[in-house]
């Protein structure tokens, strides 16, 4: 008796743990989805994590927060080595596998610095190197270093990169960036901006319009007058901008993607007055296909919500289809209905001869009727046999009509003969 209870107290408790399992495993995955974000900026991207944190906790039920990599850390090794869940990274940027885009952000834009005293004519002349740092490890400043400067004469051929700044001797300084007054912590003392148009005409006219060709992600952009109270800002600059993408793993779930897209989009006021340089930008609208990243599955779910289905997108070719259909059915059923009268035409001369052989019989010989019988029955059978006729019910009365007027002609006497009138 005591070994049955034991067995039975270990079943209830076996019940329980299985009852238990799904709960907890529904509870550790609802927690991992409330994980916050880790997003990774670089320190001069300008964005305001602590505003951006506080406003997103306002607006939705997951978290922003700063990843714990270095800020020098680039944004793509961050994202690789699962330190950071978001990043920002250039359009120009060539694509890596495993990384998707979230939105485009804003537009980064090429400010080009000088040190003073600096004669790039100097530099050409004795072939001395132009050191150049650019901010942020950017892959358009890099970009803009290769094809833009070289190619026209910005700077020189002559151009050396440098991974850290030295003011006062490193000779310029490439910062891809929003235009924000307001902030420029990129800029140093004793350097001014330089427009792109210095280099001469024909060198202007390439990196207005040339530039495209080689980095369809570059255009051609213009700093107006004044916008900066920086030396060389007193007339507009020439520049050029690319696309900022907000990009994350592939891995990351689809759904949390999805609410970020979707907060970005429809609370964009919000974001804008926190970050107007950044975030006034966002758009739902833009050409996917000059992205660098694929779009990730939740931001691709977010922005075609609206897309028609299959179903609806091809609603007319269907509905085409479908009257094609119903024509098609139509005419080889009428078809059908055509083949088959005309064969039972047929059928109905074989009768009307058999009830002519029949009239004739008082007044013809038995043996010359039993012949015409049985010719008209082989020519009905070789009709049959070539479809011309079809082995229905107006074929099988044919046949008992057949047999019943061969069976009237054998019954007749043998010496039956026509009957002839008499001379008057």
């Amino acid at each position: 008796m005591e070994t049955v209870l034991t067995l039975a107290a270990g079943r209830r408790s076996a019940l329980r743990l299985a009852l238990y399992i799904p709960l907890l495993l529904l509870l550790c995955a609802c927690a991992r989805e409330q994980e916050p974000l880790r997003l990774h900026s670089m320190v001069y991207q300008q964005v305001d994590i602590g505003a951006l944190q506080a406003a997103v906790a306002d607006e939705s039920d997951f978290d922003i927060v700063p990843d714990k990599s270095a800020p020098e850390t680039p944004p793509l090794a961050a994202l690789a080595a699962g330190d950071a869940d978001l990043t920002i990274v250039d359009n120009s940027t060539p694509y890596q596998d495993g990384v998707r885009t979230v939105i485009p952000l804003y537009r980064s834009v090429l400010h080009l610095l000088l040190r003073d005293g600096v004669s790039l004519d100097q530099k050409r002349q004795s072939g001395d190197a132009v050191t150049v740092y650019v901010v942020n490890g950017s892959h358009a400043g890099k970009t803009f270093l290769q094809l833009a400067a070289q190619r026209a004469g910005i700077l020189t051929d002559n151009l050396r990169e440098v991974k850290q700044l030295q003011p006062g001797v490193t000779d310029a300084i490439v910062y891809f960036g929003p235009i924000n007054p307001q902030s420029t912590l990129w800029y140093r003392e004793g350097y001014s901006l330089v427009s792109l148009a210095d280099a001469g005409e024909a060198e202007s006219a390439f990196l207005r319009e040339g530039v495209s060709l080689l980095v369809p992600q570059l255009s051609a952009m213009e700093i107006p007058a004044l916008t900066y109270n920086l030396p060389g800002n007193e007339q507009a600059l020439q520049s050029l901008s690319v696309a900022t993408l907000l990009v994350t793993r592939k891995s990351i779930d689809e759904t949390r993607i999805y609410a970020l897209t979707r907060m970005l989009v429809e609370q964009k006021p919000l974001f804008a007055a926190l970050e107007p340089d950044i975030f006034s930008w966002i758009s739902e609208h833009f050409d996917r296909e000059k992205l660098s990243f694929p779009l990730h599955p939740g931001a691709r779910r977010y922005f075609e919500r609206d897309a028609p289905t299959p179903l609806e997108r091809y609603a007319d070719s269907i509905n085409l289809l479908i009257y094609l259909g119903i024509l098609l059915v139509t005419g080889v059923a009428g078809l059908l209905r055509w083949r088959n009268q005309r064969k039972k035409n047929r059928v109905d001369t074989f009768y009307s001869r058999l009830l002519v052989i029949r009239e004739r019989a008082p007044h013809e010989p038995r043996e010359n009727l039993l012949g015409e019988v049985r010719e008209l029955e082989l020519e009905a059978y070789r009709l049959l046999i070539d479809e011309k006729l079809a082995a229905d019910d107006s074929f099988r009365i044919f046949t008992d009509l057949l047999a019943t007027v061969r069976a009237e002609l054998q019954a007749q006497e043998p010496s039956a003969s026509p009957v002839k009138a008499s001379p008057v």
